[in-house]
């Protein structure tokens, strides 16, 4: 990727990530803003991709880039348990009425995003060790403003034909499913907004999708 590139990826066989000056802006990053929207923002697309080093694509690669699966057989028929939990949950998001998303196709990115959100969630809260809590604006407390920070990097105007080739094609799901979906598994999003079981970003606890 070119420096003013809007984007990040990870390289399994450089071990690296890799983050253009071009996502380093507002709204993803402001070096004058408040650290809860720069972690809710960039700092889950950061997440993001270190996941992408320990999940189905980071185990068939070592620590040097070469081709070998680090993994036990142990670990790696937990994590197809777990992310099973994933694609389960993506099968059941419809773009329109009669077309859902196919789990399968998406369940990568969707544990990239599941496992970005709560990284940097937790960074964020080492962050403010010893500093105390940033300030409550506009009536929203900052772990609040982490949560908001995250649905507006992840926000897109997209067409509906662009949603039904997507769905085909694309291993990302649409915007809305990366923000309804890695939230509605995080116990800290329902104590941030006072969530209540029942409520539409509350899944039951059998029914929580956790990874690492």
């Amino acid at each position: 990727m070119t420096p003013p590139t809007m984007n990040a990826y990870y390289s399994a066989e450089m071990n690296e990530i890799v983050v253009p000056a071009g996502y380093l802006q507002p709204p993803g990053f402001d070096p004058k803003g408040l650290d809860a929207i720069n972690y809710g923002a960039v700092g889950v697309s950061i997440g993001h991709e270190i996941s992408h080093g320990v999940d189905d694509e980071g185990a068939k690669f070592a620590a040097d880039g070469t081709l070998q699966n680090w993994w036990t057989d142990a670990d790696y028929k937990n994590f197809e348990a777990r992310t099973a939990c994933t694609t389960k949950q993506y099968d059941n998001y419809f773009v329109e009425p009669g077309l859902h998303l196919q789990g399968k196709l998406v369940t990568g990115e969707a544990l990239g995003d599941l496992g970005g959100v709560n990284l940097s969630y937790r960074a964020y809260q080492r962050s403010r060790e010893g500093k105390g809590p940033e300030p409550t604006i506009d009536g929203f407390t900052p772990d609040q403003q982490f949560f908001l920070a995250e649905a507006q990097w992840r926000g897109a105007i997209v067409r509906a034909e662009a949603l039904r080739t997507a769905v085909s094609a694309d291993p990302h799901p649409p915007g809305r499913f990366r923000v309804l979906g890695p939230l509605s598994n995080m116990p800290e999003f329902e104590k941030a907004f006072n969530c209540k079981p029942g409520d539409p970003m509350v899944r039951a606890e059998t029914e929580r999708c956790a990874v690492w």
